[in-house]
């Protein structure tokens, strides 16, 4: 990844996560029945009449299978949008792709204001599960130094904590996760930990006594949605969505979920998983 971008320089940022749009490299691709095109067009008209977005970051599974054709399909999708937007590969893809089809997109730190957000590659090749190699948490250990003086947002696919739902915490964050929590927990610079992957909404807080608590959060898809608090695999009937986050340069925040009434909505709740 190249090693940082460099955006707003106003007092208040508004940050936009969008996550899992799985898109297919056809135009009649679907996903358990879901038209995943459509959904992601229509979380980005709401995201865009918003019209309050600083920028935004796409957090993984921008592809269902990691194809060329699928990756472009996205990229004109996200014609339409005019805010500075960076993406991170997912368990469905294939980041060498990635960069080659959009190198501007992707940044292993970005600048916004006051705040430094880290994006993270967590993804293993032919695995769901995540992992980060010993490599990638020296450098992570190296970005937070340089970021000492600087509040800082860590983003990436998978989660790094469990989030209640068995099947899919079967895929969480395993090689380097243990280390990753001791590094950001030792930073108290470090604000917040913001994830996809696990196609539903998480907030928490993991408390850092003398350091303030670390935000733990993760975003509904723009497509498929799975039933929070789930044993077995589970499709949930609730709509697609994104997150926002408003940043201040003083290492506050504040953030919440934004669902999107999709036309048009139909998915295969019965499915016994993908």
């Amino acid at each position: 990844m190249s090693h940082e971008r460099r955006e707003s320089d106003e007092s208040a940022h508004r940050l936009v996560q969008f996550t899992d749009p799985h898109i297919g490299s056809r135009p009649d691709y679907q996903l358990l029945g879901l038209d995943t095109g459509h959904t992601l067009d229509e979380v980005l008209r709401a995201i865009e009449n918003e019209q309050r977005a600083t920028m935004l970051v796409a957090t993984g599974d921008i592809s269902a299978n990691g194809s060329e054709a699928s990756y472009q399909r996205f990229l004109q999708k996200m014609q339409r949008v005019k805010t500075p937007w960076y993406w991170l590969p997912g368990n469905h893809d294939e980041p060498a792709r990635m960069r080659d089809a959009a190198p501007a997109r992707s940044a292993e730190m970005v600048t916004l204001g006051n705040w430094r957000l880290l994006l993270l590659d967590t993804s293993l090749e032919n695995q769901i599960r995540g992992g980060l190699s010993e490599a990638q948490l020296q450098r992570l250990q190296q970005l937070l130094h340089e970021c000492r003086e600087h509040p800082v947002m860590v983003l990436m696919h998978h989660q790094p904590v469990p989030v209640g739902s068995d099947w899919i915490d079967g895929h969480m964050l395993r090689e380097g996760g243990e280390r990753l929590l001791q590094l950001v927990t030792a930073a108290a610079n470090v604000k917040a930990l913001v994830w996809g992957h696990v196609h539903q909404q998480f907030d928490s807080r993991l408390p850092r006594p003398g350091a303030g608590d670390l935000g733990l959060h993760a975003t509904p898809s723009t497509s498929v949605q799975f039933t929070p608090g789930s044993g077995p695999f589970s499709v949930d009937d609730r709509m697609p969505g994104y997150r926002w986050f408003e940043l201040r340069d003083d290492g506050s925040y504040s953030t919440g979920v934004e669902r999107v009434n999709v036309s048009e909505y139909s998915v295969d709740l019965a499915s016994g998983g993908y």
